[in-house]
């Protein structure tokens, strides 16, 4: 996190560090085999083919094809060219954003390619998900971050073999895999807008450990995770800070109607930021509801709660997002995304020397906000384009100017992105 107060786009890599000292931690997305739970909003990003994360989708009405077992590959370019009205002076660095951090440069956000296997029941598969350009970098610590730490990994951003259980379903995995926080995912194409809200600012990208799932049960499917950690940083994630392991677990109903779907994620564990362990909580709800096939809504709600040891630097995020996409034509499509965040941090009282006194505690809170209007057309059934229009608020002045000051409380910006598929 800047210095000069909060730089939102540092919320994407960890809170937590912000309470001891100034890094910083972040967010989700995935691609698992037929063998894992059905894909959930933000937790689990389909294949580029398949439609949105969030959306429930209604029964089909042709038979299901049956399982390949071969070995396969899927994968996606993506890239975009983005004007930010203020003009910053620093234009690889936009504040606020996740992926989309460039300023007046036509920019390589993903190139990724999915290797895998879908596991038999009773028998075992495997998914590597090898990945280039920004993401790569932002994921794994940061632009800029060299081959040390977590950016000696940054190019395989999943990689986990798996064992289908007989029978029923269900399975477990055990490796590097997405994160089942939040409600959107790092492949643009699985999302409704093309920019990410600023509640996926606040989430860890991925996790190092073990999951296992049940079958669907009437709709419902629990996942179980013990990782490494909670936040990945430049320093953790594959790496373990802290010797300690950290616990999620995840609950996901989709209607069977294919009407609605909810799903909520509660993680605990202590995390090694600068040093400091800090207990750290984590929730994430997630909930889609189809108005119609052409129309749907979601909604994110999610909290973290930071206590380190010995420390009364506590911070805690309330995170939201609403979701509106109207499908218009087979090709074309409009979305609408309201988010935000309310961070408080308790800022400990310092004793006064001369007075012999120590000052009261107090508390700082920031606010940011974001809309985002996004039209996306089809040109051809693996190209897909979005125009979008983002404005950004915040209650303190954290976005840059022409001269590099963050003097502004506000930016707008446009954008032009393409994803091709394969």
């Amino acid at each position: 996190m800047r210095t000069n107060l909060i730089d939102l786009k540092k919320f994407s890599m960890a809170a937590a560090i912000l309470l001891v000292g100034g890094a910083s931690i972040a967010p989700s997305m995935a691609q698992t085999p037929p063998t894992a739970p059905p894909p959930a909003p933000g937790t689990t990003a389909p294949s580029p083919e398949q439609a949105p994360s969030g959306t429930a989708t209604p029964t089909p009405a042709a038979p299901t094809p049956a399982p390949n077992y071969d070995i396969q590959y899927n994968g996606l370019v993506d890239g975009y060219f983005q004007y930010q009205f203020n003009n910053p002076k620093d234009a690889t660095t936009l504040t606020g954003r996740t992926y989309d951090v460039r300023h007046l440069t036509p920019a390589l956000a993903l190139a990724e390619l999915n290797v895998f296997k879908n596991a038999k029941p009773g028998g075992f598969g495997f998914k590597t998900t090898l990945i280039a350009g920004d993401t790569a970098d932002i994921n794994h610590g940061g632009l800029g971050v060299g081959g040390t730490g977590e950016g000696r990994f940054k190019n395989v951003q999943q990689a986990y073999g798996t064992y289908a259980f007989a029978g029923a379903g269900g399975g477990i995995d055990f490796g590097k895999f997405y994160t089942p926080f939040g409600y959107e995912v790092t492949e643009s194409n699985a999302n409704y807008n093309y920019s990410r809200s600023d509640v996926f600012a606040l989430l860890p990208f991925y996790h190092f450990g073990v999951r296992a799932y049940t079958p669907s049960i009437h709709g419902l499917t629990l996942t179980g995770y013990v990782v490494s950690t909670l936040n990945d940083t430049a320093t953790a994630g594959v790496q373990d800070n802290n010797k300690e392991p950290a616990y999620i677990v995840s609950l996901n109903y989709a209607d069977p109607a294919g009407k609605y779907s909810i799903i909520e994620s509660a993680g605990f564990g202590n995390d090694k930021p600068a040093g400091v362990t800090t207990k750290t909580v984590l929730s994430d709800t997630d909930f889609t509801y189809n108005i119609s096939a052409a129309t749907l809504v979601g909604l994110n709600y999610f909290y973290e709660k930071y206590n380190p040891d010995g420390d009364n630097n506590d911070q805690t995020n309330n995170g939201y997002a609403v979701y509106f996409k109207q499908t218009l034509t087979p090709k074309t499509a409009f979305a609408l995304r309201y988010s935000g965040f309310e961070q408080k941090q308790d800022i400990p009282g310092q004793l006064i020397q001369d007075a012999a006194a120590t000052t009261p505690a107090t508390t700082t809170t920031f606010r940011p906000w974001e809309i985002t209007a996004t039209y996306e057309y089809k040109a051809a059934a693996n190209f897909l384009t979005r125009y979008e229009y983002r404005h950004d608020h915040a209650n303190q002045n954290v976005f840059e100017d022409s001269d590099g000051n963050t003097t502004k409380k506000e930016q707008d910006t446009f954008s032009v992105s393409g994803v091709f598929t394969f």
